[in-house]
């Protein structure tokens, strides 16, 4: 059930389409569609948490096991729901205006999402030294800690959310969000990055600036269905970021995808050229 490195104190339908045509991979799961029927059980809200679960009190005292029941709302057949699975590296902290910020912004435009942090912090050493200081390190790979620290049932559900120190938190701890991809192909800030997205999996360094940090929280749990949008009259966090929000239309898509959930292979990072165009080839 993961845990191994705590501190002392506690697209759509058509992406899957191209995952299920690519089935000879073996570590690619053929997911169906986004709703109703898929591989033996029923979304009907499409929002990637199986009915039965929805209905289910043991899932939900499950849920209330780890976060505690004073962070966890029921879940509901026929409403949107999306659970922002939080993890915390080190003495992270993110500011509690990010918090609010990301959960009206979501239940405002009909996403009932709920915002649980882990009780567990990890400690910064043990995770350097069990699975290095890269973003693949963190989310990518059978021996990650996406891998080893997710229960294996909240990768299925949940969006998680890695947070680690940052470059203008904790300046002798650059090399803690090192990519060797960005290193070697020259891309990112100076080899580092703020933040990074691989399907329903995200990495964001811990930021000084409340309107930097949510700017960069949302921009990356968006990308759980969106990619960059390079219109410069795009003044969401998509786009050039001026206003800590999407348009209409991009939360119409996000609301339409949040079964991207349901993906753990990692193989969404791979179909969504914005993310590996823009990290590793520019």
């Amino acid at each position: 059930m993961g845990n191994r490195c705590h501190g002392d104190s506690d697209d759509t339908s058509s992406r899957r389409a191209v995952l299920s045509s690519v089935g000879a991979l073996s570590s690619v799961s053929l997911l169906g569609t986004t709703s109703g029927t898929v591989t033996g059980w029923m979304d009907d809200d499409g929002d990637g948490i199986p009915t039965r679960k929805k209905q289910s009190t043991s899932f939900q005292r499950h849920l209330e096991s780890i976060y505690g029941p004073e962070q966890v709302d029921p879940l509901e057949t026929g409403r949107r729901d999306l659970l922002i699975d939080v993890r915390y590296v080190g003495s992270t902290e993110l500011f509690s205006t990010t918090k609010r910020l990301v959960i009206d912004r979501f239940r405002d435009h009909g996403i009932h999402a709920q915002w649980l942090e882990y009780p567990h912090r990890y400690d910064l050493e043990a995770v350097d030294d069990r699975y290095g200081c890269s973003v693949e390190d963190l989310l990518l790979g059978r021996r990650s800690f996406y891998s080893d620290e997710i229960e294996s049932d909240i990768k299925d559900t949940a969006l998680q959310l890695v947070v680690i120190p940052g470059t203008t938190i904790d300046p002798d701890r650059r090399k803690r969000i090192y990519s060797r991809w960005l290193e070697t192909l020259g891309a990112g800030i100076d080899g580092y990055v703020n933040g990074f997205s691989a399907g329903n999996r995200a990495v964001v360094a811990e930021r000084h600036d409340r309107f930097e940090e949510a700017r960069l929280v949302l921009h990356e749990l968006s990308h759980l269905a969106l990619p960059h949008d390079s219109d410069p009259e795009n003044t969401g966090v998509m786009g050039s970021g001026d206003e800590i929000d999407l348009l209409e239309h991009e939360w119409a898509h996000l609301r339409a995808n949040l079964a991207n959930v349901r993906d753990t292979t990692g193989y969404d990072f791979v179909l969504r050229p914005c993310l590996w165009r823009e990290h590793l080839l520019e």
